[in-house]
């Protein structure tokens, strides 16, 4: 399998478990399907009864969402597509795309709407962020999360153990002290008064990951512990207690390892490099 292809399954599987973590957010799912259809279906251009039309949101690239609007087919408990809307809610805009999504038509919404629907459905602000967003259970083994990826780990354990967010789901104030070109967030586990954040750029011919600290809202520290290109990657471990394995390969995930190395983060939120000798940093 190349790199290329793996980018993209692990791009896949971080869409999926980012629509599982805002529906797990989601306090009311009936209301907030309610409001999304409050919200696209009145001014959209359509000879069907809007009575009967059903929305339902298909996918989310980072905070563009793609809404699927659908009536009953003849068969029972089936749905015909009519027609699809994208809502960027990175710029407040909403478009319809359904006859051509490379050529989107401004679809005119009630701001008012649209950002309740965004405050109560997508970004709830009525919980702590603890509630509102899942950690990542730890160990985190870059391979097991491959597997995931692949399919070839069962699909309720994949989706147990990971949880990954668009960068978008990370609060301004810490947002702006991440690269901007990440795109995906894993939530860790706090480490005494530390936040940890896993953060991935997943969409680019050159993948990384970084582990970034944060205490309170500043940023103490980043770290790369992983990278891949089309030529070699870099993956890595973390265990329970903050000790980071990262093993250089050749070519796939499944290439032989040409180096490993250890850091451990300690309590201040600084990464140490371990001894090879003395791995564990104790």
């Amino acid at each position: 399998m190349t790199n290329a292809v793996m980018r993209t399954l692990l791009f896949a599987i971080a869409i999926l478990f980012s629509l599982t973590g805002h529906a797990a957010g989601n306090p009311n799912k009936s209301a907030c399907q309610a409001d999304l259809k409050n919200l696209v279906v009145p001014n959209f251009k359509t000879a069907m009864n809007k009575s009967d039309i059903s929305v339902d949101i298909d996918e989310n690239d980072h905070g563009v969402y793609k809404v699927r609007l659908s009536v009953a087919a003849d068969n029972p408990g089936k749905q015909v597509s009519i027609g699809w809307v994208t809502l960027d809610t990175n710029k407040g805009t909403a478009y319809d795309i359904s006859k051509d999504d490379r050529h989107p038509e401004t679809l005119h919404v009630d701001a008012g709407k649209y950002q309740n629907f965004i405050d109560t459905c997508l970004h709830p602000v009525n919980k702590s962020a603890n509630e509102a967003l899942a950690n990542t259970h730890l160990p985190f083994a870059f391979e097991t999360y491959f597997r995931c990826a692949t399919g070839a780990e069962k699909a309720n354990d994949c989706s147990t153990r990971f949880h990954a967010y668009p960068v978008s789901a990370v609060g301004n104030e810490l947002r702006n002290q991440i690269d901007s070109s990440i795109d995906t967030v894993f939530f860790l586990p706090p480490l005494g008064d530390l936040k940890i954040i896993l953060a991935g750029r997943t969409e680019t011919d050159v993948n990384a990951y970084e582990l970034y600290v944060f205490k309170g809202n500043k940023r103490v520290s980043k770290e790369l512990i992983g990278n891949m290109d089309d030529d070699s990657m870099v993956t890595f471990d973390i265990s329970k207690d903050y000790l980071i394995t990262t093993y250089a390969r050749k070519g796939t995930i499944q290439s032989k390892i040409s180096k490993v190395t250890h850091l451990k983060l300690d309590g201040s939120g600084n990464f140490i490099t371990c001894a090879d000798a003395n791995p564990t940093c104790k």
